[in-house]
């Protein structure tokens, strides 16, 4: 997983972002979209908790990893059934019925973009530590925030900074 850290801008951006924008028939595009997808979270995974081994060898303090660690595993899981489970649509009407089944897939919508909000976060908060080498506030990691908000410009200018921090970082440490 820390190998996702070490790919180049390019690579990120045509794994998560042009794949994520493929079109095709059916079964190809959701194929090609879950690697966007997959790819996404690795990333996201990578940057949390490689940051916090980071933020340890700083003597800085860590963020608790629980949370974190359980919705990057159950956003997948939630997104599965969403898929799984679509709401009912008839004939006649092309509005979704509501019933115990729509009813069920609410809750789960709603985890399930919590899950991806909260990993984005910390992975942003993770970043912004190892950068100002402090415990920061909302108003100092917004910025990562925003870039990953707008991905297809974003990765062009975090993915360098993650490669810095994280990665080159330790290169010259073991040397």
């Amino acid at each position: 997983m820390k190998k996702v850290l070490k790919f180049k801008h390019w690579q990120l951006f045509i794994l998560i972002v042009l794949t994520a924008a493929w079109t095709s028939p059916s079964p190809l595009k959701e194929i090609i979209n879950s690697i966007a997808i997959i790819t996404f979270l690795i990333w996201i995974y990578a940057i949390g908790i490689y940051g916090q081994e980071k933020l340890e060898s700083l003597k800085i303090p860590t963020l608790n990893t629980k949370l974190f660690k359980i919705n990057i595993i159950l956003f997948p899981i939630l997104l599965i059934i969403t898929f799984l489970l679509p709401p009912e649509q008839t004939t006649e009407n092309t509005q979704a019925e509501f019933n115990t089944q729509t009813i069920l897939l609410i809750p789960i919508t709603l985890y399930m973009f919590f899950a991806l909000f909260q990993t984005i976060v910390f992975s942003c908060k993770t970043l912004t530590m190892i950068e100002l080498k402090r415990e920061v506030k909302f108003s100092d990691y917004l910025v990562n925030l925003i870039l990953i908000a707008f991905l297809m410009i974003g990765i062009w200018i975090l993915q360098p900074k993650i490669t810095k921090l994280l990665v080159e970082n330790e290169n010259n440490a073991t040397e």
